[in-house]
């Protein structure tokens, strides 16, 4: 993979991408529709983490008020589900039907079973879940969960987790052998009332390993599509790869992916792909930076434009970069950093797929796993899931830049906040 693309030749391949991807992008909402309900549901683990149990987990649901931003409860998804280590979760593209991971490894109690992936329908008037199944994951703790465009599948990223010890001998000499979880895709059909089915397919990703010494396998950590919708774009934080699937719509296969190896030891963990152009963005969890990329939605192929480094260069604390997101302008690209606990604000340079530092920002609080701007870009709100915060603030839609508002809603272990306009 190029590590660089120059001026011209990132324009020939953004003019090609913009018409193959014009026609399968979707419109973004910005800004909402008037008289619309705006609502925020955040996903939370339990006081147990990434072990799971001990209550205090689960889907909370809260109303926004566009005009100052402050968040009112208005539920939660259930005392059935105060054990359920939502890392992540989703919306159906026709918003009745929530999609939530559980963030283990022992669903049910059972030891090895992996995680879950639970279906919800929405109430079209107060935003409402009424719990409708759980399917197996298909691997350790799952952390990432999307539609497609048509509502009818859905994808499930497994992160894996821990090594087994093995004992061997080689030539009669004994040996520790590690065995590491799989790193995974899972794909699921969803039934006409929103449930889902067990799985359908699995992409297991490659038994290997990346450049850093906690990289000991692969970990599966996100999968998004691309703006023509034709392919999926996965994050391989454990072995330095981004993989691609071609996807054809209604299938029950995912397809063998093919690979773009990234620079040894970066860790790339979340992707975002901008609302209008041939570029994605990824957060690297080892070596605390975030990555431009082009994409070419006619072939599938990543071309590296720049990194650029999330924290100061004087931070010597240990930092992992986490969630990445685009302002509904396009204008700016965001990046949480656990560590340095704050967001990197970064300007895109339409003409060159380029990104600049522009500020900094603390999240008033620790270790911010995820963050997401409401509808309108007015505000964004960061899940601070170290110290049990979720914090608003106001965002300068010319600058980029964020202040905090004030308004702070204490959560156990918040880990991502979605908006759904009813």
């Amino acid at each position: 993979m190029n590590s660089e693309l120059s001026r011209r030749n990132f324009l020939a391949l953004t003019g090609a991408g913009l018409v193959s991807a014009a026609a399968g992008a979707t419109p973004q909402p910005y800004p909402p529709q008037s008289g619309k309900k705006v609502y925020a549901y955040v996903g939370s683990w339990t006081r147990n983490g990434l072990f799971g149990g001990g209550g205090g987990g689960g889907i909370h649901i809260f109303s926004v008020n566009t005009n100052d931003g402050s968040l009112t409860p208005v539920g939660q998804a259930g005392p059935d589900q105060d054990n359920v280590n939502c890392g992540e979760l989703c919306f159906s593209p026709d918003k009745r039907f929530l999609y939530a991971v559980n963030e283990i490894g022992n669903l049910n109690g059972k030891l090895g079973a992996g995680g879950g992936v639970l279906s919800f329908a929405i109430d079209q008037q107060n935003g409402s879940l009424t719990y409708l199944n759980t399917q197996l994951s298909m691997g350790e703790h799952p952390c990432w969960v999307i539609t497609d465009e048509s509502g009818s599948r859905v994808f499930v990223t497994n992160h894996g987790n821990f090594a087994a010890i093995r004992v061997v001998k080689k030539n009669g000499v004994p040996e520790i052998e590690n065995v590491f979880d799989d790193g995974t895709v899972a794909l699921y059909a969803v039934k006409p009332d929103g449930s889902l089915e067990s799985a359908c397919d699995v992409s297991v990703f490659e038994r290997t390993h990346g450049g850093a010494p906690n990289q000991l396998a692969s970990h599966a950590h996100s999968v998004n599509f691309d703006l023509s919708k034709r392919f999926l774009v996965a994050c391989d934080a454990g072995a330095d790869r981004i993989y691609v699937f071609k996807w054809t719509p209604g299938s029950r296969t995912l397809g063998e992916p093919k690979f773009f190896p990234t620079k040894p030891a970066t860790g790339p963990r979340y992707s975002r792909f901008h609302p209008r152009l041939p570029l994605f963005f990824v957060t690297n969890e080892s070596d605390s930076s975030l990555s431009s990329f082009h994409f070419d939605s006619n072939t599938g192929d990543v071309q590296l434009i720049q990194t650029v480094r999330s924290i100061p260069a004087d931070f010597s604390t240990r930092n992992a970069p986490a969630d990445v997101r685009i302002h509904p302008n396009g204008k700016f690209v965001y990046s949480s950093n656990r560590g340095h606990d704050s967001i990197a604000i970064f300007k895109i340079e339409e003409a060159t797929g380029n990104i600049a530092l522009v500020d900094m920002v603390k999240t008033q609080g620790t270790a911010p796993p995820g963050f997401e701007f409401e509808p309108s870009g007015k505000f964004l709100y960061v899940a601070n899931g170290g110290s049990d915060t979720l914090v608003t603030f106001a965002v300068d839609p010319n600058s980029g830049k964020m202040t905090p508002t004030g308004g702070k809603v204490d959560i156990l272990k918040p880990q991502c906040v979605h908006f759904l306009t009813l």
